[in-house]
């Protein structure tokens, strides 16, 4: 049996905290397949530069995952909350083969050059249609930005990298919404206000049902933005 990396522990353990906690209704998870044929994370890279020409940083090596897919749709129900949350992930060489999301924002010139730009790196076909995470790919970038798009209000740049976005995800479990916490945004505003909601919950909820992690963090970063 192949040995799983640090990161892909963490994700899978994530996905186990998800299934074991009994306030959590699960609609769907796929725990992953290692996908032995990309080899490991220096090899991945090289063919990343080699096959398409895109010269990733090597500090992104650090959360490396092999995952054909892997993924976890959940709902956790209380009285005056109701949590939703979703996340479908793969390996790096994955995202880089797919091609661009389609455009359903934006009219501008730059925005459409945005778009031919993404990669989806996580998406939520459960819950969440029209939403999704990207790598930015551009060549003379090693170290891709993340964006988070959104159907309703277009796409947001993310204050982490690749790396951090992973780490992120087994905190928040994918919640519905967690990425504007790294966007420079105002959830006050209308377009927010469930999100800012959800946040509020996930934070309130979170901590007694898997207290290992530190929210400290996340806590700064939602009072910071209402």
């Amino acid at each position: 049996m192949t040995a799983l990396t640090e990161c892909e522990t963490r994700l899978r353990k994530a996905v186990d905290e998800l299934e074991e906690c009994q306030e959590a209704q699960i609609f769907f998870t796929q725990h992953g397949t290692i996908a032995e044929h990309i080899g490991d994370a220096e090899k991945a890279f090289a063919r990343a530069s080699s096959w398409y020409d895109i010269h990733l940083d090597p500090a992104l090596q650090l959360n490396f995952i092999r995952f054909d897919r892997m993924a976890c749709h959940w709902r956790i129900e209380r009285p005056k909350i109701k949590l939703t949350g979703e996340f479908r992930i793969h390996h790096l060489l994955a995202s880089l083969v797919m091609d661009a999301p389609p455009l359903d924002w934006g009219s501008t010139e730059s925005e459409r050059q945005l778009y031919s730009e993404l990669r989806v790196i996580d998406d939520y076909p459960g819950g969440g249609t029209g939403t999704f995470a990207a790598l930015r790919i551009q060549p003379d970038n090693p170290m891709p930005e993340v964006w988070y798009h959104d159907f309703r209000v277009g796409a947001f740049k993310l204050d982490l990298d690749y790396c951090e976005y992973l780490d992120a995800l087994t905190i928040t479990k994918g919640t519905f919404g967690w990425q504007y916490l790294y966007a420079d945004v105002q959830l006050a505003g209308i377009d927010f206000i469930e999100v800012a909601t959800d946040m509020k919950d996930m934070l309130d909820v979170f901590p007694g049902l898997f207290p290992e992690y530190d929210y400290a963090p996340l806590r700064a970063r939602l009072e910071a933005r209402t």
